[in-house]
């Protein structure tokens, strides 16, 4: 009887621990397909793909002079939609910048010729444990041109 229940508490013990064990860092590959799926998005004017990875509730802020503009999930997909097609002269890149096991929080970097717009990404996992961005902040910084030391004249 004793061996019984000495063999019963330690496969509760196994099974209680197993349960709260430590299983890594999660599933990368999923937020970095919603990233990828953002990116994606912004260069091929894709709005579907863009309506997938945004959450019902997301905002997508661009400061404008002293003030910061916020657009809706809504507003943003329409006006890709709106643009249809359109695709964009720009190479990206992107980096986590800090992870857990129910948000992220992402850089997406689009090079341009004259600048580098930057979109720093909040993703979240919904009620359903899919990832979903919920917040975009895009803001832009001037590329340095190097000046060439001579002067280009026009000639006729």
């Amino acid at each position: 009887m004793k061996n019984k229940f000495l063999v019963a508490c330690i496969i509760c013990l196994l099974s209680a621990s197993s349960m709260y064990a430590y299983t890594g860092p999660g599933d990368n590959a999923a937020y970095n397909s919603v990233i990828r799926d953002f990116i994606e998005s912004h260069m091929t004017s894709n709005y579907k793909k863009l309506n997938k990875v945004l959450d019902e509730n997301s905002t997508y802020k661009i400061p404008h002079g002293q003030e910061v503009l916020v657009q809706s999930k809504e507003e943003l997909v329409g006006q890709m939609k709106k643009d249809g097609g359109l695709v964009q002269n720009c190479t990206s890149n992107y980096e986590v910048l800090a992870k857990s096991d129910a948000m992220v929080i992402a850089r997406v970097d689009f090079r341009y010729d004259t600048n580098i717009q930057h979109n720093y990404l909040i993703l979240e996992k919904d009620k359903n444990l899919e990832w979903k961005i919920t917040q975009v902040c895009k803001i832009f910084d001037d590329v340095a041109i190097p000046q060439s030391k001579e002067l280009a004249t026009a000639k006729n």
